[in-house]
């Protein structure tokens, strides 16, 4: 078995002509004469370190997962069989720019040298799996890239919402929501007949199971942080960009670490294992770039019928899933004028069909890449991002000459109002023929703020044209950021990391102001002591914090009342299994805490009058004290946010294979929750564990490269027992980064490993 991060057992030396330096932590830092060979290098490299997440990701993408797990992956794959992922991957790669295609061609090569080398000394998931690796193909890259974007939109949502529809009608559903544009308010009669959600929920219940399957490839969104400091207010005199993506945690983590020397560009950032260069997070000699996840409405579903014995004709086919020890079954794959059918079956009349942003028209975001490598300013930057299709980004950027930016990218498609909400009809109305992206200079931008800073953490970034999403977080996250930079002066990569850790809740005070109103009839022996740990509580969710923990339980119970009295409770939401239970309980705490936080709860039947209130918001602070004194002891000074707040980070193989179970990583107590700067997300469904939560941290030095960093949650490799596998935790844990070298002098003192390849 290989160890990877810097495994050369059964290397063909300099067959890349590739020099590649590994540091303390593993993390690759490769020198090609030429692009080419960096691109290669990097695709040897990632194989090293992850060639098992790859070949999972390709897989899903082809609807082949089932091959390796048998029945837990046959539904999963039916859906992206159904979506047709692959062919749309391969289409769009076949449109890319020949500079383009070259990248991934090369990086190919560099991949299935690496499996060639390594043939027989595979990391231990391999041991789980009927075949090798196949060859990588240069159409892949796209497809793990796709892959990894698809669930980051709004399809999940609008499935939700369009259960509450049928299920409570459009308040509940606008209340879900909150305050939002007045443009975009439901209006009744749009679209949104009570008839045709009543027949999406038949087809939810239908493919409950096909949305249950796909639990573990929808990916959380809705949280990560980025901020750029200008000059004025560092030490350097240079700006500072720093952040944290936030998703759910997982092992092996989704971003690798790596860095790229040619004779063209020098660049060093987190990537794709499977994708050359870095479409996210890095810098090259002159600029640096992060993101948040843009938030933006990229999906519609639609309702449609299908005549009762028609044929369905063309382009209507059937393709075989291969079950690992089940034999085979036959996927019905098919389109209507608005998209490929993904949920239901037409044999009953009714079913889903799906249009999404990454597959209408080319999708020429990888185009962007090597623009970015080569980048010479903000302005260059944001040039090269013209191309970016796939997701939507707040992008910020800054440069050597003292520029910062913040530039918008993306598709974005704006539709009818009505399609924003929920599940539409398959009529034309609906359909997206004849639709425009929302030219790129009209995408919103700000360089340069008088105010010296810029701040994205997934909130509504305009309150005009175009339209975005309805479905933006809160601003808690951006506004302590804003907090917090407001009155710096000589900032340094040390204040950044202080902000990466910060654990202070700006919702924790509108949601305590409520307790300490209305929960004054308390019948517990321990309530009123755990009011008063609340009351003297400083809101900062720290791992030894017991105030916190009780905090997080009253508003777990306050949001459970909400959801339960609105008929949002449960996850099932009257669909065995549908959605993921973690997911729905997820979406319907944000819609409950922003109705705490604005005090709108007179739109929750049992919850509209101050009698009620009192005795919801007393019978919550009494189940927590009988709650926590049964999980945690009779004292509640001991009821520490670590014991209760623990971050998992499943194996997705383990996960789906008892017989892999011993490559789940540890599971560790952390702070911060869902609210934070440092984030900790959590869904009622599954209490208080960490669900959610930065898969890196970064800080860019624009004053010198060499003393910027970064971390990640476990470490660059993939591969259990390599070493570096979890060596980066630690730090991660504590909020620290780790070097970032970059100049050849920093790279080669921090050289612990040099090879040829």
């Amino acid at each position: 078995m290989t160890q990877g991060s810097g495994s050369d057992g059964g290397v063909s030396a300099g067959v890349l002509g590739v020099t590649v330096r590994r540091d303390r932590w593993g993390i690759a830092h490769v020198e090609a004469p030429t692009a080419d060979g960096a691109f290669a290098a990097q695709g040897w490299v990632a194989a090293d370190d992850r060639i098992w997440q790859m070949e999972w990701d390709r897989r899903r993408a082809m609807g082949r997962w089932s091959e390796v797990v048998g029945m837990a992956g046959a539904r999963e794959d039916a859906f992206f069989r159904r979506l047709g992922l692959a062919a749309i991957a391969q289409s769009d790669y076949a449109a890319l720019e020949s500079r383009t295609r070259a990248m991934c061609e090369a990086y190919t090569e560099g991949v299935n040298r690496w499996l060639v080398d390594h043939a027989d000394a595979l990391p231990a998931e391999f041991e789980h799996h009927p075949a090798p690796p196949e060859p990588w193909e240069p159409w892949h890259c796209v497809a793990v890239y796709k892959l990894r974007h698809i669930f980051m939109g709004t399809l999940t949502r609008k499935l939700w919402r369009g259960r509450i529809m049928a299920q409570a009608g459009p308040e509940a559903v606008i209340a879900t929501v909150g305050d939002i544009e007045a443009d975009s308010a439901m209006v009744p009669g749009d679209g949104l007949r009570p008839d045709l959600l009543e027949d999406a929920a038949r087809v939810l219940d239908a493919s409950a199971a096909e949305m249950a399957a796909l639990a573990t490839a929808m990916d959380s969104d809705g949280a990560s942080n980025s901020w750029a400091l200008s000059g004025e207010r560092t030490a350097s005199g240079k700006p500072l960009l720093a952040g944290d993506p936030h998703r759910g945690i997982e092992f092996p983590n989704v971003y690798h670490q790596c860095h790229l020397r040619c004779d063209e560009f020098d660049a060093i950032g987190m990537g794709f294992p499977g994708v050359p260069g870095f479409p996210h997070f890095g810098h090259n000699a002159e600029v640096a770039w992060g993101i948040t996840h843009g938030m933006c409405d990229d999906t519609d579903v639609f309702v449609e019928r299908f005549a009762a014995g028609s044929s369905l004709g063309e382009p209507w086919r059937t393709e075989e899933l291969h079950i690992r020890g089940e034999g085979t079954v036959e996927v019905l794959c098919g389109s209507t004028p608005r998209g490929p059918v993904v949920l239901g079956d037409p044999a009953d009349g009714i079913a889903l069909s799906l249009q999404w942003t990454g597959m209408f028209g080319p999708d020429t975001t990888l185009d962007a890449l090597w623009p970015m490598l080569v980048a010479g300013s903000t302005a260059e930057l944001i040039e090269a991002v013209r191309l970016w299709v796939l997701p939507v980004n707040n992008l910020l950027a800054a440069d050597r000459c003292g520029a910062v930016a913040f530039k918008i990218r993306g598709r974005v498609i704006e539709r009818p109002p009505a399609s924003r909400w929920t599940p539409v009809p398959g009529t034309d109305e609906f359909a997206w023929d004849g639709l425009a992206p929302v030219p790129f200079e009209d995408l919103p931008q700000w360089i340069d703020p008088e105010r010296g800073y810029l701040v994205t953490a997934n909130n509504r970034t305009a309150d005009g044209s175009p339209y975005i999403s309805l479905d933006f977080a809160g601003p808690s996250r951006h506004d302590r950021i804003c907090e917090l930079l407001a009155p710096m002066t000589g900032a340094t990569v040390a204040d950044m990391s202080a902000i990466h850790a910060d654990v202070t809740s700006l919702v924790a005070p509108k949601v305590l102001g409520l307790i300490t109103e209305y929960a004054v009839e308390c019948g517990h022996e321990l309530s009123h002591t755990l009011l008063d740990m609340l009351a003297e509580w400083d809101q900062r969710v720290t791992a030894d914090s017991a105030p916190a923990t009780i905090y997080a339980v009253v508003k777990r119970r306050l949001i459970e009342a909400i959801a339960e009295r609105l008929g949002i409770a449960g996850a099932e939401l009257g669909a065995g299994g549908w959605p993921p239970a973690a997911e729905a309980s997820r979406m319907a705490a944000g819609a409950a805490i922003r109705m705490l936080c604005e005090r709108n709860l007179d739109v929750v039947p049992g919850l509209d009058n101050p009698i009620s209130l009192r005795m919801a918001f007393s019978a919550c602070v009494d189940e927590t004290a009988a709650e926590l004194e049964q999980r945690l002891g009779d004292d509640p000074q001991s009821w520490t946010w670590e014991r209760v707040h623990r971050m998992a980070s499943p194996h997705p193989l383990a996960s789906a294979l008892a017989a892999a179970r011993d490559l789940h990583p540890p599971i560790d107590g952390c702070a911060g929750d869902g609210d934070t700067v440092r984030q900790g997300g959590t869904a009622p469904e599954t209490g208080e564990r960490a669900i959610h939560g930065s898969v890196a941290r970064y800080a860019f030095d624009l004053d010198d490269w060499d003393n910027s960093g970064w971390v990640v949650p476990h470490g660059v490799s993939g591969v259990r027992g390599s070493g570096h596998d979890l060596d980066q935790r630690q730090a991660w844990l504590d909020c620290e980064l780790v070097p970032m070298s970059y100049s050849p002098a920093a790279v080669a003192s921090a050289t612990v490993h040099e090879h040829e390849i």
